[in-house]
């Protein structure tokens, strides 16, 4: 997005990982200093993630509520949405049908492009006898990460380009 020239941050952007409001609470709180302004939250828009994000606004973020954001904020047609949603999908059907190969029906012929991936795909492998290991999603999301930066132009489409930028104009 910064070399399209779609976002020109004036600070770092900093992604770290957090895995619900607990931990997310605790790296807020060592990103930003004691006087300074929270950071903006970007949490998962499925049960999880709400239940999270609305124990980041009673306690912490209770006086600065709009800093949480959640995953459905950048989607009109989807709700319930992960951080996964947010890739590019054709790639990450891709890469997942790569990884497990030993699936009956690939996950390109069973995936709803309006539902969300995550769901789908833990259907998917149940249906299949596929047991997802513990981490899958990191090694998922290292896939996509690799073909996106080995050729972006290729999997990148105009809707995503547009929802990050949604996206980040919001994180801005």
């Amino acid at each position: 997005m910064i070399g399209k020239k779609k976002i020109a941050p004036k600070l770092e952007l900093v992604f770290p990982p957090s895995g619900g409001a607990k931990t997310a609470k605790i790296i807020a709180s060592i990103l930003s200093g004691r006087d300074d302004e929270l950071p903006k939250v970007l949490l998962d828009s499925d049960v999880a993630g709400k239940q999270a994000i609305k124990s980041l606004q009673e306690d912490l973020y209770s006086d600065a509520k709009d800093r949480v954001l959640g995953t459905d904020e950048v989607f009109s047609e989807l709700k319930g949405t992960e951080i996964e949603d947010l890739l590019p999908t054709s790639l990450m059907i891709q890469v997942l049908d790569r990884m497990e190969r030993r699936a009956e029906r690939e996950f390109e012929d069973v995936h709803d492009p309006k539902k969300p991936i995550v769901p789908q795909i833990k259907n998917w492998a149940e249906r299949e006898g596929i047991v997802l290991e513990q981490g899958w999603k990191v090694k998922l999301a290292l896939g996509v990460k690799e073909k996106l930066l080995a050729n972006p132009n290729r999997y990148i489409e105009e809707s995503d380009i547009n929802r990050w930028k949604e996206l980040f104009d919001k994180l801005l």
